[in-house]
């Protein structure tokens, strides 16, 4: 693996996309690790470029860029799979820019995306080649810029009029994700509307954690099992885990209109909607369900009211801001699931939450205080930037 990432990086300089997110990678292969092991990063103009951005507790923003899932092959896809030829000053520098904004006809693909990555740039719009590229790869029927032949592809005058269309509304700060109306997640490719919440790299991690719990601790070959998602916004978990568990019998809840439909769309999309739900409701301490659950997971809104006013314009302009915001110490959400898990649950059940990472301490200070519960906090696991992002509780029986 090490001379294979070795050749790789000999071919020229490469901007890794996502870099950080390649720790999501599933059964098995761990590129990840060895990257960080060999410290194997690549570097253009003498910096390093991640797709990474600071925010509050480290929640992600929608347009980080996610790595493609790894797979078993040669050096060549693992370059076309993660790797993007970096676009140097020297392509930046187009004397055609009038042209590129103003003008009709073919013209090459690398001259519409050098042209609106420094548009971008200017505007300070985040990941500006990474927007671009997979703007202008979208149009042209592709799932990303690395899969295209730049060199010998002229955009029409047809694609040249959607790739402004779309080139403007990321002007505005529209996720990218919600531009291109759709994204992946883990082996899905879900649809995706706005203001439904977009999900994040960390979730992908949240459901890996998940799988391997269900793998090593359940084994059930045959026997079906029940799982709760709270705050289904597209889908994303219920349909991963319902998509990889053929056994799984899924039902989702949302508050809103638009994810319950969302997600009723992207289940019907994969074929899975007949295991799975879906309902429009306020979940609370009070909620029933006909059924008791072996899994109880969310991704709930765990942003501190003091932290949303931080949130970056992708955010507070297009997502909806109750699938964001947790109250003053982000915990709304999290207690009642707390309060109410022990009755949903069957014996054995767990709890999986993503947290912002002050909130495992919380937890477990909340949980010695109210041991009328029955919950127990038995895990707390970190996500790619290393902060407590995850946590399972367990029912005590």
């Amino acid at each position: 693996m090490r001379c294979l990432l070795h050749r790789v990086l000999k071919k020229g300089p490469f901007l890794w996309n996502g870099l950080p997110n390649l720790g999501n990678g599933i059964q098995g292969i761990r590129l990840y690790s060895v990257l960080k092991q060999h410290q194997y990063f690549a570097r253009s103009q003498g910096r390093l470029r991640l797709c990474k951005e600071n925010f509050p507790s480290g929640y992600s923003t929608p347009y980080l860029i996610h790595a493609h899932k790894l797979t078993l092959s040669v050096t060549e896809t693992i370059s076309r799979s993660f790797c993007t030829k970096v676009t140097t000053s020297h392509d930046l520098r187009s004397e055609n820019g009038a042209l590129l904004k103003d003008g009709a006809g073919d013209f090459p693909v690398m001259e519409a995306v050098s042209y609106w990555t420094r548009e971008f740039d200017t505007a300070g719009v985040p990941e500006p080649d990474a927007s671009a590229e997979y703007i202008v790869a979208h149009v042209l029927g592709y799932k990303a810029f690395s899969l295209v032949s730049p060199l010998a592809r002229n955009l029409t005058a047809e694609e040249r009029t959607r790739v402004w269309e779309l080139c403007k509304k990321r002007m505005d700060r529209m996720p990218i994700q919600y531009i291109l109306g759709e994204w992946d997640f883990r082996n899905l490719n879900l649809t995706m509307r706005p203001p439904v919440f977009i999900p994040r790299p960390e979730t992908e991690e949240l459901v890996e954690h998940l799988w391997f719990h269900l793998q090593e601790d359940l084994y059930r070959e045959e026997d079906d099992f029940d799982i709760l998602e709270i705050g289904c916004g597209s889908g994303a978990i219920s349909l991963s885990l319902l998509y990889e568990f053929p056994e799984a019998h899924c039902t989702a809840v949302d508050v809103t209109k638009e994810a319950v439909e969302l997600t009723k769309h992207n289940a019907k999309r994969l074929s899975l909607n007949d295991r799975l739900e879906v309902k429009q409701m306020q979940f609370n301490t009070s909620v029933k369900f006909e059924t008791k659950f072996d899994v109880i997971v969310s991704n709930p809104p765990y942003i501190w009211t003091q932290d949303m006013e931080t949130l970056e314009q992708e955010i507070v302009g297009y997502e909806n801001h109750c699938a964001l915001h947790g109250g003053t110490d982000g915990m709304g959400l999290i207690r009642d699931i707390i309060h109410t898990g022990h009755r949903l649950l069957k014996p054995g059940g767990s709890v999986w939450l993503e947290v912002d990472p002050r909130h495992p301490d919380m937890i477990q200070t909340y949980l010695n205080n109210h041991l009328q519960y029955q919950l127990q906090l038995t895990g707390v696991y970190h996500d790619f930037n290393d902060r407590p992002r995850f946590c399972c509780l367990e029912l005590l029986e």
